[in-house]
Protein backbone atom coordinates (compact mmCIF):
# COMPACT_ATOMS: atom_id res chain seq x y z
CA UNK A 1 0.00 0.00 0.00
CA UNK A 2 1.69 3.31 -1.27
CA UNK A 3 1.91 5.85 1.88
CA UNK A 4 0.94 8.91 0.21
CA UNK A 5 2.29 11.37 2.83
CA UNK A 6 5.53 9.99 2.16
CA UNK A 7 5.21 10.50 -1.70
CA UNK A 8 4.23 13.89 -0.94
CA UNK A 9 7.03 14.38 1.69
CA UNK A 10 4.71 14.75 4.68
CA UNK A 11 3.80 14.02 8.26
CA UNK A 12 -0.12 12.50 8.92
CA UNK A 13 -0.84 15.62 10.68
CA UNK A 14 -0.66 17.82 7.67
CA UNK A 15 -3.41 20.04 7.13
CA UNK A 16 -4.82 20.77 3.80
CA UNK A 17 -2.82 23.93 2.93
CA UNK A 18 0.80 22.09 3.59
CA UNK A 19 -0.60 19.55 1.03
CA UNK A 20 -1.50 21.45 -1.81
CA UNK A 21 1.71 23.28 -1.50
CA UNK A 22 3.67 20.35 -1.12
CA UNK A 23 1.75 18.68 -4.69
CA UNK A 24 2.80 22.45 -6.62
CA UNK A 25 6.31 21.71 -5.50
CA UNK A 26 6.68 18.64 -6.54
CA UNK A 27 4.06 18.92 -9.73
CA UNK A 28 6.70 21.67 -10.86
CA UNK A 29 9.35 19.01 -10.12
CA UNK A 30 8.20 15.96 -11.99
CA UNK A 31 5.66 18.13 -14.13
CA UNK A 32 6.93 15.74 -17.86
CA UNK A 33 6.79 18.47 -19.65
CA UNK A 34 9.77 19.65 -17.34
CA UNK A 35 11.34 16.28 -17.94
CA UNK A 36 10.96 15.10 -21.32
CA UNK A 37 10.91 11.36 -22.47
CA UNK A 38 11.88 10.65 -18.54
CA UNK A 39 10.02 7.37 -16.94
CA UNK A 40 10.71 7.92 -14.11
CA UNK A 41 9.70 11.31 -13.98
CA UNK A 42 6.44 10.26 -15.52
CA UNK A 43 5.62 7.67 -13.11
CA UNK A 44 6.93 9.96 -9.84
CA UNK A 45 4.10 12.26 -11.49
CA UNK A 46 1.16 10.06 -11.59
CA UNK A 47 2.24 9.08 -7.96
CA UNK A 48 1.80 12.71 -6.67
CA UNK A 49 -1.08 12.86 -8.69
CA UNK A 50 -2.99 10.18 -7.14
CA UNK A 51 -1.99 10.61 -3.76
CA UNK A 52 -3.01 14.68 -3.98
CA UNK A 53 -6.40 13.46 -5.33
CA UNK A 54 -6.84 10.95 -2.26
CA UNK A 55 -5.19 13.66 0.32
CA UNK A 56 -7.13 16.86 -0.81
CA UNK A 57 -10.71 15.05 -0.29
CA UNK A 58 -11.74 15.36 3.15
CA UNK A 59 -13.74 12.18 2.42
CA UNK A 60 -11.06 9.98 0.61
CA UNK A 61 -8.60 11.30 3.11
CA UNK A 62 -10.38 9.69 5.93
CA UNK A 63 -10.92 6.81 4.64
CA UNK A 64 -6.83 6.68 3.73
CA UNK A 65 -6.01 7.52 7.24
CA UNK A 66 -8.30 5.31 8.47
CA UNK A 67 -6.81 2.15 6.32
CA UNK A 68 -3.33 3.72 6.90
CA UNK A 69 -3.34 3.24 11.03
CA UNK A 70 -5.14 -0.35 10.47
CA UNK A 71 -1.95 -0.98 7.98
CA UNK A 72 0.71 0.56 10.22
CA UNK A 73 -1.11 -1.26 13.42
CA UNK A 74 -1.10 -4.52 11.16
CA UNK A 75 3.03 -3.93 10.03
CA UNK A 76 3.52 -3.24 14.41
CA UNK A 77 1.45 -6.48 14.85
CA UNK A 78 3.47 -8.63 11.95
CA UNK A 79 6.97 -6.87 12.96
CA UNK A 80 6.25 -8.16 16.98
CA UNK A 81 5.11 -11.73 15.25
CA UNK A 82 8.20 -11.81 13.59
CA UNK A 83 10.53 -10.67 16.66
CA UNK A 84 8.65 -13.69 18.15
CA UNK A 85 9.11 -16.34 15.82
CA UNK A 86 12.98 -15.05 15.49
CA UNK A 87 13.19 -15.59 19.44
CA UNK A 88 11.68 -19.17 18.93
CA UNK A 89 13.41 -20.02 16.80
CA UNK A 90 16.57 -18.94 18.43
CA UNK A 91 15.48 -21.05 21.13
CA UNK A 92 14.39 -24.33 18.91
CA UNK A 93 17.94 -23.98 17.48
CA UNK A 94 19.50 -23.67 20.88
CA UNK A 95 17.57 -26.99 22.12
CA UNK A 96 18.65 -29.02 18.59
CA UNK A 97 21.86 -28.36 18.84
CA UNK A 98 22.01 -31.08 21.16
CA UNK A 99 21.33 -33.36 18.19
CA UNK A 100 21.93 -31.38 15.19
CA UNK A 101 24.32 -29.93 13.58
CA UNK A 102 23.92 -27.05 11.42
CA UNK A 103 26.46 -28.03 8.42
CA UNK A 104 26.02 -28.14 4.43
CA UNK A 105 24.51 -31.75 5.19
CA UNK A 106 21.69 -30.15 7.31
CA UNK A 107 20.90 -27.33 4.19
CA UNK A 108 20.84 -30.32 1.51
CA UNK A 109 17.88 -32.32 3.52
CA UNK A 110 16.19 -29.11 4.36
CA UNK A 111 16.42 -28.70 0.44
CA UNK A 112 15.13 -32.19 -0.69
CA UNK A 113 12.79 -32.13 1.76
CA UNK A 114 11.01 -28.51 0.64
CA UNK A 115 11.72 -29.62 -3.03
CA UNK A 116 9.80 -33.05 -2.04
CA UNK A 117 7.44 -30.89 -0.65
CA UNK A 118 6.87 -28.66 -3.72
CA UNK A 119 6.13 -31.67 -5.85
CA UNK A 120 3.67 -33.12 -4.02
CA UNK A 121 1.82 -30.03 -3.72
CA UNK A 122 2.03 -29.40 -6.98
CA UNK A 123 0.73 -32.54 -8.11
CA UNK A 124 -2.01 -32.64 -5.63
CA UNK A 125 -3.21 -29.12 -7.26
CA UNK A 126 -3.00 -30.52 -10.46
CA UNK A 127 -5.39 -33.46 -9.69
CA UNK A 128 -7.70 -31.19 -8.02
CA UNK A 129 -7.85 -29.18 -11.18
CA UNK A 130 -7.87 -31.93 -13.16
CA UNK A 131 -10.74 -33.40 -10.73
CA UNK A 132 -12.72 -30.25 -11.06
CA UNK A 133 -12.83 -29.49 -14.64
CA UNK A 134 -13.58 -32.86 -15.51
CA UNK A 135 -16.45 -32.39 -12.94
CA UNK A 136 -17.29 -29.11 -14.71
CA UNK A 137 -17.33 -30.99 -18.25
CA UNK A 138 -19.42 -33.69 -17.31
CA UNK A 139 -21.95 -31.60 -15.21
CA UNK A 140 -22.25 -29.14 -18.52
CA UNK A 141 -22.89 -32.10 -20.64
CA UNK A 142 -25.70 -33.27 -18.10
CA UNK A 143 -27.70 -30.42 -18.00
CA UNK A 144 -27.43 -30.09 -22.43
CA UNK A 145 -28.90 -33.94 -22.01
CA UNK A 146 -31.28 -33.15 -20.07
CA UNK A 147 -32.19 -30.08 -21.55
CA UNK A 148 -32.28 -31.65 -25.16
CA UNK A 149 -34.75 -34.46 -23.79
CA UNK A 150 -37.33 -31.79 -22.14
CA UNK A 151 -37.21 -30.41 -25.59
CA UNK A 152 -38.24 -33.82 -26.90
CA UNK A 153 -41.18 -33.92 -23.84
CA UNK A 154 -42.18 -30.64 -25.08
CA UNK A 155 -42.66 -31.54 -28.55
CA UNK A 156 -44.64 -34.63 -27.88
CA UNK A 157 -46.90 -33.05 -25.63
CA UNK A 158 -47.49 -30.53 -28.36
CA UNK A 159 -47.98 -32.63 -30.47
CA UNK A 160 -50.75 -34.50 -28.88
CA UNK A 161 -48.92 -37.90 -27.88
CA UNK A 162 -49.81 -37.29 -24.29
CA UNK A 163 -49.11 -40.63 -23.24
CA UNK A 164 -45.72 -40.76 -25.43
CA UNK A 165 -44.16 -37.42 -23.56
CA UNK A 166 -45.69 -38.98 -19.98
CA UNK A 167 -43.83 -42.25 -20.62
CA UNK A 168 -40.70 -40.43 -21.56
CA UNK A 169 -40.34 -37.74 -18.65
CA UNK A 170 -41.18 -41.15 -16.64
CA UNK A 171 -38.37 -43.01 -17.97
CA UNK A 172 -35.87 -40.29 -17.58
CA UNK A 173 -37.34 -39.09 -14.12
CA UNK A 174 -36.45 -43.17 -13.14
CA UNK A 175 -32.71 -42.57 -14.85
CA UNK A 176 -31.58 -40.08 -13.30
CA UNK A 177 -33.91 -39.35 -9.66
CA UNK A 178 -31.47 -36.83 -8.43
CA UNK A 179 -32.79 -34.26 -11.74
CA UNK A 180 -35.03 -32.19 -10.37
CA UNK A 181 -36.61 -30.46 -13.83
CA UNK A 182 -38.09 -34.06 -14.21
CA UNK A 183 -40.06 -34.18 -11.58
CA UNK A 184 -41.03 -30.78 -12.19
CA UNK A 185 -41.74 -30.92 -15.95
CA UNK A 186 -43.83 -34.10 -15.15
CA UNK A 187 -45.83 -32.12 -12.81
CA UNK A 188 -46.29 -29.23 -15.52
CA UNK A 189 -47.46 -31.86 -17.98
CA UNK A 190 -50.11 -32.66 -15.34
CA UNK A 191 -51.25 -28.87 -14.84
CA UNK A 192 -51.36 -28.22 -18.83
CA UNK A 193 -52.95 -31.30 -19.76
CA UNK A 194 -55.74 -30.40 -17.33
CA UNK A 195 -56.41 -27.01 -18.44
CA UNK A 196 -56.62 -28.46 -21.57
CA UNK A 197 -59.48 -31.03 -20.83
CA UNK A 198 -61.14 -28.66 -18.57
CA UNK A 199 -61.74 -26.20 -21.98
CA UNK A 200 -62.58 -29.07 -23.97
CA UNK A 201 -65.24 -29.87 -21.18
CA UNK A 202 -66.15 -25.99 -21.00
CA UNK A 203 -66.95 -26.24 -24.49
CA UNK A 204 -68.51 -29.96 -24.42
CA UNK A 205 -66.07 -31.15 -26.65
CA UNK A 206 -66.45 -34.60 -24.98
CA UNK A 207 -64.89 -37.03 -26.69
CA UNK A 208 -61.18 -34.87 -27.02
CA UNK A 209 -61.91 -33.96 -23.18
CA UNK A 210 -62.44 -38.00 -22.04
CA UNK A 211 -59.42 -38.58 -23.96
CA UNK A 212 -57.15 -36.40 -21.91
CA UNK A 213 -58.70 -37.20 -18.57
CA UNK A 214 -58.16 -40.78 -19.29
CA UNK A 215 -54.57 -39.86 -19.68
CA UNK A 216 -54.41 -37.79 -16.47
CA UNK A 217 -55.94 -40.70 -14.51
CA UNK A 218 -53.25 -42.74 -15.43
CA UNK A 219 -50.48 -40.63 -14.11
CA UNK A 220 -52.57 -38.59 -11.10
CA UNK A 221 -51.23 -40.39 -8.36
CA UNK A 222 -53.30 -40.49 -6.53
CA UNK A 223 -56.04 -40.02 -8.84
CA UNK A 224 -57.89 -36.54 -8.11
CA UNK A 225 -61.69 -37.23 -7.22
CA UNK A 226 -62.68 -34.51 -10.26
CA UNK A 227 -61.15 -35.82 -12.81
CA UNK A 228 -62.77 -39.32 -12.09
CA UNK A 229 -65.73 -37.23 -11.68
CA UNK A 230 -65.38 -35.10 -15.59
CA UNK A 231 -64.68 -38.94 -16.85
CA UNK A 232 -67.84 -40.37 -15.38
CA UNK A 233 -69.88 -37.19 -16.79
CA UNK A 234 -67.94 -36.87 -20.67
CA UNK A 235 -68.76 -40.92 -20.91
CA UNK A 236 -72.30 -40.39 -19.92
CA UNK A 237 -72.98 -37.79 -22.60
CA UNK A 238 -71.03 -39.97 -25.08
CA UNK A 239 -73.44 -42.85 -24.22
CA UNK A 240 -70.47 -44.65 -22.77
CA UNK A 241 -72.48 -46.27 -19.75
CA UNK A 242 -69.91 -48.90 -18.68
CA UNK A 243 -67.09 -46.42 -18.95
CA UNK A 244 -68.97 -44.35 -16.92
CA UNK A 245 -69.63 -46.79 -14.26
CA UNK A 246 -66.54 -47.55 -14.36
CA UNK A 247 -65.30 -43.67 -13.08
CA UNK A 248 -68.37 -43.97 -10.60
CA UNK A 249 -67.22 -47.12 -9.26
CA UNK A 250 -63.40 -45.55 -8.30
CA UNK A 251 -64.67 -42.85 -6.96
CA UNK A 252 -67.10 -44.95 -4.83
CA UNK A 253 -64.31 -46.81 -3.61
CA UNK A 254 -62.69 -43.73 -2.81
CA UNK A 255 -65.79 -42.30 -0.82
CA UNK A 256 -68.16 -45.38 -0.33
CA UNK A 257 -70.42 -43.15 2.16
CA UNK A 258 -71.10 -40.62 -0.65
CA UNK A 259 -74.65 -40.84 -1.05
CA UNK A 260 -74.76 -39.29 -4.39
CA UNK A 261 -72.56 -41.45 -5.80
CA UNK A 262 -74.66 -44.70 -4.70
CA UNK A 263 -77.93 -43.16 -5.51
CA UNK A 264 -76.62 -42.05 -9.81
CA UNK A 265 -74.58 -45.76 -9.91
CA UNK A 266 -77.99 -47.62 -9.20
CA UNK A 267 -79.65 -45.26 -11.19
CA UNK A 268 -77.21 -45.71 -14.10
CA UNK A 269 -77.82 -49.45 -14.09
CA UNK A 270 -81.34 -49.09 -13.50
CA UNK A 271 -82.19 -46.94 -16.21
CA UNK A 272 -79.16 -47.36 -18.97
CA UNK A 273 -77.54 -50.80 -18.53
CA UNK A 274 -81.14 -52.33 -17.33
CA UNK A 275 -79.34 -54.67 -14.85
CA UNK A 276 -82.26 -54.28 -12.01
CA UNK A 277 -80.41 -57.11 -9.69
CA UNK A 278 -77.32 -54.28 -9.35
CA UNK A 279 -79.18 -51.42 -9.13
CA UNK A 280 -80.67 -52.92 -6.71
CA UNK A 281 -77.49 -53.81 -4.63
CA UNK A 282 -76.60 -49.97 -4.51
CA UNK A 283 -79.98 -48.10 -3.34
CA UNK A 284 -80.11 -50.89 -0.69
CA UNK A 285 -77.00 -49.82 0.04
CA UNK A 286 -78.28 -46.40 0.50
CA UNK A 287 -81.37 -47.73 2.34
CA UNK A 288 -78.31 -48.90 5.25
CA UNK A 289 -76.46 -45.18 5.06
CA UNK A 290 -80.15 -43.98 5.88
CA UNK A 291 -80.36 -46.17 8.61
CA UNK A 292 -76.93 -45.59 9.83
CA UNK A 293 -76.67 -41.56 9.33
CA UNK A 294 -80.12 -41.30 10.79
CA UNK A 295 -79.66 -43.39 13.15
CA UNK A 296 -76.13 -41.26 14.30
CA UNK A 297 -78.47 -38.31 14.54
CA UNK A 298 -82.12 -39.30 16.05
CA UNK A 299 -80.86 -42.43 18.05
CA UNK A 300 -82.16 -45.96 17.75
CA UNK A 301 -85.91 -44.71 17.23
CA UNK A 302 -85.24 -42.28 14.61
CA UNK A 303 -88.09 -43.37 12.53
CA UNK A 304 -90.70 -41.83 15.42
CA UNK A 305 -88.46 -38.74 16.65
CA UNK A 306 -86.80 -37.87 12.94
CA UNK A 307 -87.79 -34.29 11.43
CA UNK A 308 -88.54 -35.27 7.75
CA UNK A 309 -87.86 -31.49 6.81
CA UNK A 310 -84.54 -31.74 7.38
CA UNK A 311 -83.92 -35.18 6.20
CA UNK A 312 -81.86 -34.24 3.04
CA UNK A 313 -83.84 -35.50 -0.93
CA UNK A 314 -81.22 -37.71 -1.92
CA UNK A 315 -83.04 -40.55 0.89
CA UNK A 316 -86.36 -39.28 -1.05
CA UNK A 317 -85.12 -40.49 -4.13
CA UNK A 318 -82.85 -43.46 -3.20
CA UNK A 319 -85.96 -45.10 -1.76
CA UNK A 320 -88.03 -44.09 -4.75
CA UNK A 321 -85.94 -45.78 -7.14
CA UNK A 322 -85.73 -48.76 -4.66
CA UNK A 323 -89.39 -49.21 -5.18
CA UNK A 324 -89.03 -48.73 -8.86
CA UNK A 325 -86.48 -51.20 -8.51
CA UNK A 326 -88.37 -53.91 -6.75
CA UNK A 327 -91.34 -53.49 -9.25
CA UNK A 328 -89.49 -54.52 -12.09
CA UNK A 329 -87.68 -57.73 -10.25
CA UNK A 330 -91.45 -58.49 -8.75
CA UNK A 331 -90.55 -57.74 -4.80
CA UNK A 332 -93.64 -55.88 -4.25
CA UNK A 333 -94.19 -55.84 -0.40
CA UNK A 334 -90.49 -54.47 -1.00
CA UNK A 335 -91.24 -52.17 -3.19
CA UNK A 336 -94.88 -50.72 -0.79
CA UNK A 337 -91.93 -50.84 2.58
CA UNK A 338 -89.84 -48.56 -0.11
CA UNK A 339 -92.96 -45.92 -1.32
CA UNK A 340 -94.24 -45.90 2.37
CA UNK A 341 -90.62 -44.74 3.57
CA UNK A 342 -90.50 -42.05 0.39
CA UNK A 343 -93.93 -40.91 1.50
CA UNK A 344 -92.92 -40.34 5.53
CA UNK A 345 -89.94 -37.93 3.94
CA UNK A 346 -91.85 -36.09 1.34
CA UNK A 347 -95.44 -36.52 1.70
CA UNK A 348 -96.40 -33.99 -0.55
CA UNK A 349 -94.59 -35.91 -3.82
CA UNK A 350 -97.15 -37.73 -5.90
CA UNK A 351 -94.43 -40.62 -7.65
CA UNK A 352 -94.63 -43.08 -4.78
CA UNK A 353 -98.40 -43.10 -4.03
CA UNK A 354 -98.54 -44.08 -7.85
CA UNK A 355 -95.67 -46.81 -7.40
CA UNK A 356 -97.32 -48.10 -3.90
CA UNK A 357 -100.44 -48.07 -5.95
CA UNK A 358 -99.70 -50.45 -9.04
CA UNK A 359 -97.73 -52.64 -6.32
CA UNK A 360 -101.16 -52.65 -4.44
CA UNK A 361 -102.44 -54.22 -7.73
CA UNK A 362 -100.12 -56.73 -8.32
CA UNK A 363 -100.80 -57.75 -4.20
CA UNK A 364 -104.65 -57.72 -5.33
CA UNK A 365 -105.20 -54.61 -2.58
CA UNK A 366 -107.74 -52.72 -4.08
CA UNK A 367 -108.36 -50.51 -1.32
CA UNK A 368 -105.16 -49.09 -1.42
CA UNK A 369 -105.18 -48.76 -4.87
CA UNK A 370 -107.67 -46.72 -5.26
CA UNK A 371 -106.75 -44.68 -2.41
CA UNK A 372 -103.30 -44.04 -3.38
CA UNK A 373 -104.01 -43.12 -7.39
CA UNK A 374 -106.28 -40.69 -5.58
CA UNK A 375 -103.63 -38.46 -3.98
CA UNK A 376 -101.50 -39.25 -6.86
CA UNK A 377 -103.77 -37.65 -9.16
CA UNK A 378 -103.90 -34.72 -5.97
CA UNK A 379 -100.56 -34.03 -6.37
CA UNK A 380 -100.31 -33.91 -10.19
CA UNK A 381 -99.29 -37.14 -11.41
CA UNK A 382 -100.74 -37.09 -15.07
CA UNK A 383 -101.04 -40.43 -15.15
CA UNK A 384 -102.74 -41.45 -12.04
CA UNK A 385 -105.85 -40.70 -13.85
CA UNK A 386 -105.72 -43.09 -16.74
CA UNK A 387 -104.38 -45.67 -13.85
CA UNK A 388 -107.64 -45.17 -11.76
CA UNK A 389 -110.00 -45.36 -14.82
CA UNK A 390 -108.49 -48.63 -15.03
CA UNK A 391 -108.61 -50.03 -11.92
CA UNK A 392 -111.32 -48.35 -9.66
CA UNK A 393 -114.75 -48.44 -11.59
Amino acid sequence: MNNYYQILGLTQAADAAQIRAAYKRLAMTYHPDHNPGSRVAEEKFKEINEAYHTLSDPLKKSRYDALLNYAFDEQQRADYRREENKRKYYRWQQAQRKYYVIDKEYFKIQALAFLVFIVIAGFCFALLHTANYMMEERRYEHNLATSRSLRQVDTLFASGRFDDAFALIQTLGEQDPLEYRFRYAQDSLITALKVMADERFANQEFSDAVAQYLVLKKHEDPVRTETLRQISICEFYLGNYKESLLAMKHLHNQDPRNLQLVYEIGSLYLEKLEDPNEALHYFTLGKKLFSENLTEVYGPSYPLTMDPTEVPDIYFHIFLNRARTNMVLKNYEEAIQDCDLAITLRPGLGNPYAIRALAAVQLKDFDRVCTDLAQARSLGVAEAEVLRRKYCR
